[in-house]
Parts: structure tokens; sequence; C-alpha cells
């Protein structure tokens, strides 16, 4: 990589979070990068070159104070990464730091003149559908996964990125849409399910899953700081695994169960609090959802290191 005629500044919102940890320190290993202007409720830990500014994006006068710290400190890019993967999900709360922080993030970066924006996503806002086709390409519809709020919020989260990007075609604007992210230092639905000592499957049915491992997911974040144009880009690892294998090599076990049973099992396991996926993602262990990963290796120059075994055998790490 050529050095640029100076030194680069980097903000992120979500730094505590999955996407944030994984990229703050390719950040700090990159000599281009000045400094990272993390913008969050609490400061991030082991953060080489991270200046903090505290900003809670649940909070109606956050666009101001995100406005005030990018035009005090102007950056050449701006990562927004807070997306709410936790097990203790509020979902009045989600919602507001999702959907409305976006807004509130989006408004301050063109307010701020931000020349570059990169927003993080996920492939299972493509939802999991008997009709989909076998390679899901960056401009197939976001079903989603009615009624699910987790997913729906992020569908919401990816159409105000459309409308800026429509809106604001100054500024590059880039969308990784991340197959799940699986490794010995990420918490979010897929980990807590594959982590389980019994994984309970639909009878019948053995979908075919992807897996990207947490370190591509890093590289790829940090191959979007030289995009040069705006674009959306599935994240995937290689190769593609039906589901009960990915349970297999996670050092767990499938447990089929008919669909009705599986439903009311699930139902009965949330009003416990025992199990991390909620019964309106059933769909997911149900069908195939496989992403195209080419625009990524294409455009971004990403290619994956890790196959989708590597990526699941990386959970018994933790």
């Amino acid at each position: 990589m050529a050095r640029p005629e100076r030194a680069l500044r980097v903000a992120v919102t979500g730094a505590n979070a999955d996407l944030g940890k994984l990229l703050l320190p390719l950040l700090a290993a990159d000599p281009r990068v000045e400094s990272v202007l993390a913008l969050d409720a609490a400061m991030p830990r082991d953060a080489p070159k991270v200046q903090f500014r505290r900003v809670d994006l649940t909070d109606y006068g956050s666009e101001a104070d995100l406005r005030a710290a990018l035009e005090e400190r102007p950056v050449d890019a701006l990562y927004h990464l807070a997306l709410d993967l936790s097990r203790t999900r509020i979902s009045a709360h989600a919602h507001e730091l999702e959907v409305a922080g976006t807004m509130r993030v989006l408004s301050a970066v063109a307010q701020a003149q931000v020349p570059k924006v990169v927003v993080g996503s996920f492939t299972l806002l493509y939802g999991a559908r008997g009709d989909h086709p076998a390679l899901l390409s960056e401009d197939a519809p976001l079903h989603g996964c009615p009624p699910s709020r987790f997913v729906g919020d992020k569908v919401q989260v990816e159409e105000q990125v459309a409308g800026f990007r429509q809106g604001h075609p100054e500024v590059v604007t880039v969308v990784l849409r991340f197959a799940p992210i699986l490794g010995p230092s990420v918490d979010n639905p897929a980990t807590r399910l594959l982590k389980r000592r019994l994984v309970p499957t639909v009878l019948g049915r053995d979908p075919l899953w992807q897996a990207l491992h947490e370190r591509d997911a890093a590289r790829a974040l940090h191959l979007a700081l030289d995009a040069k144009r705006s674009g959306t880009f599935n994240v995937t690892g290689e190769g593609v695994l039906p589901f009960s294998a990915m349970v297999r090599g996670a050092g767990a076990f499938p447990v089929p169960l008919p669909s009705s049973l599986l439903r009311s099992t699930l139902r009965f396991l949330n009003t416990s609090g025992t199990w991390p996926l909620h019964t309106s993602l059933l769909s997911y262990p149900h069908y195939s959802w496989v992403a195209d990963g080419r625009r990524a290796r294409e455009e971004l120059g990403f290619t994956p290191q890790h196959h989708a075994r590597e990526a699941v055998a990386a959970l018994r790490e933790g």
C-alpha cells in the first residue's frame, strides 16, 4: 500500500462491540493510522492510538455530540459498528441503539463532511427461505425474519444506509454483510448456539451454512479503509457446511426434533432463559442461506484465509 500524504484518522462507533474489538488491533498496527476516535459509552480497554469521546447513541442528544466530536477532530473514515448481538438484548434499547442510533450517526457524518463511512451488517438479513437461489448476491432482497426484531432492526439500518448513500453520493459508503462470525473472542447468537453441548435441529432438514473466522472478519473491516467506491459486500469464509457438520465441528451433538416439537421446546427454553436462539429465528436451521462473496474478493481484495471448518473449530479454542 502506498503511504498517504498525511496520516489517517479513523472514528469507530461500537468500539466495545464484537466488530469494533476485532478492528481496533489492526488499526493500531497500521502505520498509516495516526489515531482512532472511539465514539462509545465506555473507553475501550488495551487500545493503542485510541482517543475516547463518550457518546451514547441511545440518547436523543447524541447527534450533537457526534457532530461536535467529528468537527473538532475531522476523520478520514468512520466505522459504524454499534450493533446489539448480546445475550441480554432488550428490544426497545436495541432498537434505539441500532435504528435511531444509525440515523444520528449518518446525520452527523453528513454535517461533519466525513468522506467515508463503513457499516457492519450480516448475511442473515437475507432471511432463510425455501425459494432462495443457490447463491445470494448483494442485490438480493433483504427478506429478514419476521417477526424477529433482532433481524428487523438491522434491516432498517441497511435501509437507512441505502437512503443515505443515494442522498450523499460524495460520501464513500461501504456496507459489509458478514456471514456468521465464529472464533474464541466473539459472542453472538451463532457462537452461543454452537457452544452448547446439545443443539436441537429440525428433523429431516440439514441446511447449508457459511462461517467466517473472526480473523477474516477483522481483515475485511481493515480492507474497507482502502475502499475507493461505495458498495455493499458479502463477507464470507471459504466453503459451506451442513448445519449438522457445524454443530459436530464445534464439539456439540445435534438432536433432530420434528419442527412442531422443536418450536415448543425452544419456546419453553426461551421462557426459562436457558436458550440463546429465539423461536422467531427458527427458519435459519431450517433452510439454506448462502451468500456469494465474489464481489468482496474482486473489489475489496478480500480473500478468506480460513475454511468454514476452521472457523467452527476455532470455537473450541475459547
